[in-house]
């Protein structure tokens, strides 16, 4: 498909304005009806642009092809431990267990009401449940692979909405990169670090970490819209790695 078509296919104004009125009145149910949603707003209020991504959607074996995948890249290592970074009400982190019985796994939460709800599943010693700091990260590390799977994408049905050609107010890269090299700096060696949605590309990030992209099969274009550092819409949507080792 060419530029040309690709613009042809875009949303007009009013069909943008419509979708960003149809998503606010939806919010707006969600906050009436759903605790949850209250709990992201908390969050969204209280730790402000300190949070990446503060809608917290997520279900069982979401990206099962991507878990089947690391479990393949750690096979040689026992006992592995394994993060789940921003870990919602914990589904990513009991998914996981399917795929790494014998792994320490680790899942950081920075909603409260949904750190408690990850804290009520039924107990498992080799599981643990902290608040999303770096200090509480780091006490369980190093990590043997990192998941972050929607975290560093901040709400991206907004910014489709909204027709948004420029992210850097809404989403600086500055505080993308900085969320990437936490999470490098916690990585063992040869450890992973596993992406799959963000509004920046990860390998825009990483030119001064130890991290290089593992060429395999989860490679491929970008599910959503990119943006390059300046925040500016990449066009079409790019070519993207999903995993990444330490050297």
């Amino acid at each position: 498909m060419n530029r040309a078509m690709e613009r042809d296919r875009r949303p007009t104004p009013l069909a943008r304005r419509a979708a960003w009125l149809k998503l606010r009145a939806g919010r707006v149910r969600d906050l009436m009806l759903s605790g949850r949603a209250r709990s992201e707003l908390w969050t969204r209020w209280r730790h402000g642009a300190a949070v990446h991504q503060d809608v917290s959607l997520s279900f069982p074996d979401r990206y099962a092809a991507l878990f089947r995948l690391t479990q393949r890249l750690l096979a040689g290592r026992s006992a592995p431990r394994i993060l789940s970074y921003g870990c919602a009400a914990g589904e990513e982190v009991v998914s996981l267990r399917g795929y790494f019985p014998e792994a320490v796994l680790v899942g950081a939460e920075i909603n409260p009401v949904l750190l408690r709800a990850c804290r009520r599943l039924p107990a498992d010693p080799q599981r643990h449940f902290v608040k999303s700091t770096p200090e509480r990260i780091a006490a369980h590390g190093p990590y043997d692979a990192i998941f972050a799977m929607a975290v560093f994408t901040r709400r991206p049905h907004e910014v489709e909405a909204r027709g948004m050609h420029n992210i850097a107010a809404h989403y600086p890269f500055a505080h993308f990169a900085a969320g990437i090299r936490l999470l490098a700096e916690q990585l063992a060696p040869g450890g992973l670090l596993i992406v799959e949605h963000a509004l920046y590309r990860v390998e825009d990030a990483i030119a001064d970490l130890p991290l290089e992209p593992v060429m395999i099969a989860g490679n491929a274009r970008a599910k959503h819209a990119r943006f390059d550092r300046d925040g500016n819409r990449i066009e079409p949507n790019p070519q993207i790695s999903r995993i990444f080792r330490r050297r």
